[in-house]
């Protein structure tokens, strides 16, 4: 059956059978916009016109083809990373391309608008066999720089062609014997592989750090030469009681073990192979390469023989983000990416969705497979629980797989992204590391296999590259900038003409760490508010923010869902903001001024914790002053109020004019723009 025609099936029993359901934790729905639009700000996007929920009908599909709308990567040949020592240039007129010819360059009078548009003087270097100039900037450029100015060059109706001279290196292939002839899926378009995660291009910037964890919850990981001793010690919550370990034992059945009618089957030794996808060291000489070289794994074993429970799955869950779990020590390891290459039909279980949301306020990744069924993504669980990332399997071309559940109903277009999976004939599979025997482990081999379970590890690969760059980012920031900088599906494919239906793109490796890298000059802010004494305080760190979440502060803290983004450091003329604390008052102050923050600190000089005083805690992030009250351009108004409750002083950090006079009408006392960021959320 061909893919449009099982497509067909599922929309026409989809549109029956499915229910209404909410996707996206509310956090998630509150930083989709705000890594939008400084990707915008940043030149990594054109625009961040994410499609709306809407139904797909039976008509749209069959009649018509709906253009993808995905935020589209600025001159996909000029990464704004990239570096530039110039341009190339040929001219449209006859007599400059002949200078060109002899390596003559052109007169000054030709050059002077040209130089206008780039602001300095271009070094005439030599000329190419194809009559066209190379010329040096004085220094070298960024690809940010020079998209705009490029574009503007290209408009004078002296130029025939133009184009950045981009300083260009040897992608880091490594040197695995399975690499070449098996692994597509770890390359990228520029090798001619339009379905791979471009790790190549990653891999010249970052090959992993070992500070990473990420927690495969799985059927448990054997240590495989190729990451043994990268493994953690994990624990085991298929077996009764709950032990340390986390290692596979195998998963084979005997015929009608699980069930009536149902088969035997020899261990499949699934969590051994995501992990490989995930980390199977590379350039060593031996095997295949994984994602990342160096992250460490944490082996939670959940999944066996006849599958799972939904408590082994939440316990699991809870111990590999740190989280108590009654009877078990506390996980010294805690994950910051889990990756769950599995899937039941079924509503999201509201027990399994509280979990998540647990583990989401630890500021940690989830990554889930959409599943095999050939079914709307909303009907299995957890890939339709809220706040997750949902993997669908893409195959050798960057279509849709022929078994992968889709996105028909697209309630949620920020939570979905596309990886390969594997489809059709045995090589275009995904190889990955397995242990050897048909029941328990007897030694370690390879294999290729299918499956949206292949799609996770690939996605949660390049999130932990990222987190190598970038440590710093929170799994809803990751949630939202690896669908942000997915690559385009490519042209003619299903997942093209319908819009969402495998979600914003291909994951792309090298995008990612790009973005990844950029973000390190900016810091996400978390409001917090206390239910019990009525105070606010903003978490200025994801350590801070699961720290809170844990109740570290105190009893009753909880996310506002308000947000934004400062910077990190004394970018674009920011300056530190201080961070003051009452004890007393269990209250926190932030200030731009310098002024504000050497007097305080002259009123308490030892630093003192005590009830009356303010103790300075140092510098949080960093923001610009507001003049004459407004905020200069390309950055957000933070509007400070104040109250004394029960006699203990209080402020509150609005980030909208709304709050902020909400606030002055309940009786606070408005003190106006005392800061301004680098972007808040609406």
């Amino acid at each position: 059956m061909s893919a449009h025609m099982w497509l067909k099936i599922i929309i026409s029993v989809v549109l029956i059978s499915i229910n209404n359901t909410s996707y996206g934790a509310n956090l998630n729905s509150q930083i989709a916009p705000l890594i939008q639009n400084l990707l915008i700000k940043e030149g990594y996007i054109q625009n961040s016109n994410i499609p709306s929920a809407s139904l797909m009908t039976k008509q749209s599909v069959t009649l018509r083809s709906e253009p993808s709308n995905n935020p589209q990567l600025l001159n996909p040949s000029l990464s704004p990373t990239a570096i530039v020592n110039g341009i190339a240039v040929r001219f449209k007129d006859q007599k400059i391309q002949d200078l060109a010819a002899e390596n003559l360059p052109p007169s000054d009078e030709i050059m002077n608008e040209l130089e206008s548009i780039f602001g300095e003087k271009l070094i005439f270097s030599q000329s190419m066999g194809n009559k066209t100039h190379i010329f040096r900037f004085q220094a070298p450029k960024s690809g940010k720089e020079l998209t705009e100015l490029i574009e503007q060059a290209r408009m004078l109706p002296s130029i025939d062609q133009i184009e950045a001279d981009i300083r260009v290196k040897m992608q880091s292939i490594p040197n695995d014997p399975l690499f070449d002839p098996y692994q597509w899926s770890m390359k990228g378009q520029g090798q001619g592989y339009i379905g791979g995660i471009n790790a190549t291009g990653a891999w010249d910037t970052t090959q992993g750090d070992s500070s990473t964890i990420i927690a495969v919850v799985d059927t448990g990981v054997n240590p495989h030469p190729e990451f043994a001793d990268r493994l953690l010690p994990g624990y085991d919550f298929f077996v009764t009681p709950y032990a340390p370990g986390g290692s596979d034992p195998g998963d084979w059945t005997a015929q009608n073990e699980c069930d009536d009618n149902e088969p035997a089957e020899e261990s499949s030794w699934h969590g051994t192979h995501v992990t490989g996808i995930i980390a199977a060291q590379g350039n060593n000489d031996i095997g295949m390469a994984g994602v990342n070289w160096n992250t460490k794994i944490l082996p939670v074993r959940t999944l066996g023989k006849c599958g799972s429970s939904l408590s082994d799955m939440i316990n699991g869950t809870l111990w590999a983000a740190g989280l108590p779990v009654p009877g078990v020590p506390i996980n010294p390891y805690p994950a910051q990416i889990m990756n769950l290459s599995l899937s039941g039909e079924g509503v999201c279980p509201p027990l399994y969705q509280e979990v998540i949301n647990r583990v989401l306020d630890q500021g940690i990744l989830i990554v889930v497979a959409a599943g095999n069924k050939q079914g709307d993504i909303s009907q299995y669980f957890p890939g339709n629980c809220d706040g997750v990332l949902t993997t669908i399997a893409t195959n050798f071309n960057g279509d849709a797989t022929s078994y992968t559940n889709l996105n028909v109903i697209n309630p949620n277009t920020m939570g979905i992204i596309a990886a390969p999976g594997g489809d059709g004939s045995r090589s275009l599979g995904i190889i990955s590391t397995i242990s050897i025997g048909t029941t328990v482990p007897e030694g370690f081999s390879y294999s290729l296999q299918i499956g949206t379970s292949e799609s996770v590890p690939h996605v949660v690969g390049i999130a932990s590259l990222m987190l190598a760059i970038n440590p710093e980012l929170s799994g809803i920031e990751l949630n939202s900038l690896l669908p942000a900088t997915s690559r385009d599906f490519p042209e003619g494919t299903l997942c093209a003409q319908y819009n969402n239906l495998c979600g914003l793109g291909i994951a792309d490796a090298e995008n990612a760490v790009q973005a990844a890298t950029t973000f390190k000059k900016y810091t996400l802010i978390y409001e917090f508010y206390n239910s019990s004494s009525h105070d606010y305080l903003l978490a200025t760190s994801k350590a801070q923010m699961a720290a809170i979440n844990r109740g570290e502060a105190g009893p009753n803290w909880q996310l506002t869902g308000n947000l934004f983004y400062a910077w990190s450091g004394a970018t674009n003329g920011a300056q530190s903001v201080c961070q003051f604390y009452n004890q007393g008052a269990n209250s926190y102050f932030y200030t731009v001024n310098s002024g504000d923050c050497n007097y305080l600190q002259s009123l308490n000089p030892t630093n003192a914790v005590a009830n009356d005083l303010w103790t300075y805690e140092g510098i949080s992030f960093y923001a610009l002053s507001p003049v004459n009250g407004t905020c200069p351009n390309s950055s957000d108004p933070i509007y400070q109020v104040y109250n004394l409750i029960q006699g203990r002083v209080n402020h509150r950090f609005a980030t909208s004019l709304e709050e902020y006079n909400s606030m002055i009408a309940q009786g606070w006392l408005g003190e106006g723009i005392t800061m301004c960021v680098a972007i808040i959320s609406s």
